[in-house]
């Protein structure tokens, strides 16, 4: 026998011991539903309703993924150029462009930490519609910006929509999936992203080649897609977790009736029970350990909850996510490319590859080792980036392997940064969820904010009167890989795999302080109970 067997038997073991000496009386409530334990490919089968309705949601991200690409391809656009900076100018000067970047990054962190206390108080549906005004007034801004400060406010703007959506749409999504799919429906989010970054990357590509003075098109483009968002938002269903929480029960049956009530196996009211018992044993463990008011968050174990929420989106900050994204044109254009766009789009397509491999296997394959792995691999593509910059990397040879890394990086980046929604939806408490799916999204973004700023004059270099700094250029690469190994250890180490958990299920680990590494062999008191009533009632 091998010796891993060897010790999983012993934890398995050592588990149920544990389990059985602390199991629940008979009357205690069941926390995990007989439909959670359908397999995967089961539940691809019988969910198909609120597939489309997760789907639908999060085309939603559509719009946040062509406002980031939008921002940092269109600086190199000739006729923006033109408009926004002094006559003469070929490439804007890093300073503007790291305002612009930096005011984008400073209002998605304000957007999520302000919308989850109205998102707590008025629903999920309610968030969504303060979101959908926000993005119209961003829209509204760049439509008639015709100088740079006019572009600096309509970045504010669209950096809170595109926050207070990213903080949003995950935590809707994972509230309305089944178990099984959470991993799935999340990172549904994180594709339509992607496709909206490949939207403006080939807008901007095209505009290029035929009226390289043109760079309105791509902006009036977005009137049609915060259209489509408007009618889909209409036709949502509120969240069924929020409204079993604020003990809407019958409504939340609505809910769960439409969404799921034609599939075979599932039972309503028993959904309903596991919400309520989940919820009110979530609150008597907080007043007994006097985790509550509005710093909850960052109490007790919610604390650690927060940060392993927060990490994986951190983690994308420094491993360089802004040279090989954000800034993904200028990075180019400054590395001496001749066709910067083209490079986008090429990461663009990449990005949308590495997306449908990652949403159909995280929820089979686990969280953890698609995302500490992924990043590690990012952390080697931008070393290599680094080590090319100490080359001729003009020449047609380095060039091409310029774009290789980049395309490396991109692709391992992607998915294990989409993944980071699940831990921030999945890790906190049900009561907790929004606010600390905010305040660790905004914490990854206040780290965006200093690379928003620092990346573009790492890139370019600072202009001081006459005189210019020297530039880092593609070697900003070796920056990247530094950050971003210590950023892979702490993950290495905080990083718990809660694939296929329900939340009473991640509460007991927490409450028990199971070894973070070890959750996914830990057999836990709610699932050995679910199985003992279930198995009384003859559920198959």
């Amino acid at each position: 026998m091998k010796p891993e067997a060897v010790e999983n038997e012993g934890i398995e073991a050592e588990n149920a011991q544990q389990t059985a000496s602390h199991a629940p009386h008979d009357d205690a409530p069941v926390l995990r539903a007989a439909s959670d334990d359908l397999s995967v490919w089961q539940s691809v089968g019988r969910f198909r309703k609120v597939g489309l309705i997760a789907m639908a949601a999060a085309f939603a991200a559509s719009l946040d993924g062509y406002q980031i690409n939008l921002n940092g391809g269109i600086v190199s656009n000739k006729g923006f150029i033109q408009q926004m900076a002094a006559p003469g100018t070929t490439i804007i000067p890093g300073p503007y462009v790291s305002a612009w970047g930096g005011i984008q990054s400073t209002g998605q962190t304000v957007g999520q930490i302000l919308l989850p206390y109205a998102t707590d108080r008025l629903g999920r549906k309610a968030a969504l519609w303060i979101i959908w005004v926000i993005l119209l007034a961003s829209i509204f801004a760049e439509t008639f910006a015709s100088h740079w400060d006019h572009w600096l406010v309509a970045k504010l703007l669209s950096g809170m929509g595109v926050g207070m959506l990213q903080s949003t749409m995950p935590l809707y999504l994972s509230e309305i999936s089944p178990t099984q799919l959470k991993g799935f429906f999340i990172n549904a989010y994180s594709f339509w992203f992607v496709v909206g970054q490949l939207f403006a990357s080939v807008a901007l590509n095209r505009l290029a080649a035929v009226d390289p003075y043109d760079f309105k098109v791509p902006i009036y483009t977005q009137w049609a897609m915060i259209g489509g968002i408007a009618i889909v938002f209409v036709f949502l269903p509120e969240s069924p977790w929020w409204l079993a929480g604020k003990g809407k029960l019958d409504k939340a049956a609505q809910v769960l009736h439409f969404c799921n009530g034609n599939v075979e196996g599932y039972d309503v009211e028993e959904q309903i029970e596991v919400m309520t018992a989940t919820i009110a044993v979530e609150r008597q463990a907080a007043e007994a350990s006097k985790e509550i008011g509005a710093f909850a968050v960052f109490q007790g174990r919610n604390l650690i909850r927060f940060l392993i929420a927060g990490w994986p989106k951190v983690t994308q900050q420094f491993v360089g996510l802004a040279v090989f994204n954000t800034y993904a044109t200028y990075f180019f254009q400054a590395a001496g490319n001749q066709n910067p766009f083209l490079v986008t789009v090429i990461l663009s397509c990449v990005q949308l590859i590495s997306m449908v491999l990652t949403a159909t296997t995280t929820d089979r394959f686990g969280r953890r080792p698609l995302t500490v792995y992924p990043y590690a691999v990012t952390v080697v593509s931008v070393l290599c980036l680094g080590i090319i910059g100490c080359f001729d990397y003009t020449k047609q040879a380095t060039s091409s392997l310029l774009v290789f890394f980049a395309c490396l990086a991109t692709f391992s980046t992607t998915g294990a940064s989409a993944i980071g929604y699940a831990y921030s939806a999945e890790i906190p408490q049900q009561r907790l969820r929004a606010q600390t799916a905010g305040w660790a999204l905004a914490g990854s973004n206040l780290i965006a904010i200093m690379f928003s700023f620092c990346t573009p004059l790492m890139i370019n270099g600072v202009v001081s009167g006459t005189a210019k700094a020297s530039a880092w250029g593609v070697k900003t690469g070796f920056f990247f890989a530094g950050t971003g190994t210590l950023a892979v250890i702490v993950a290495w180490f905080i990083l718990p795999e809660v694939t296929r958990r329900t939340p009473a299920e991640i509460d007991e680990l927490f409450e028990k302080k199971v070894n973070l590494r070890k959750f996914d062999k830990y057999v836990t008191e709610v699932q050995v109970h679910a199985n003992d009533m279930h198995n009384e009632k003859g559920v198959a």
